[in-house]
């Protein structure tokens, strides 16, 4: 059977992986929403060339 101090040793464990999986998961989401906004501007600057053209502007 596991004494008080291993199980709280234990728990402290589990909770340190459960807020670094946390962590993790939040890089992860804030890295994909840089990207994305990086692809969208991206986009924006080619539409809008490609506007400019089917105007007649000189690009």
């Amino acid at each position: 059977m596991v004494d008080m101090d291993e199980a709280r040793r234990i728990q402290r464990r589990v909770n340190t992986l459960l807020r670094d999986r946390d962590a993790i998961r939040r890089m992860l989401e804030q890295a994909d929403y840089e990207r994305l906004g990086r692809d969208v501007g991206r986009q924006s600057v080619t539409i809008d060339k490609l506007e400019a053209l089917l105007s007649g502007e000189d690009v």
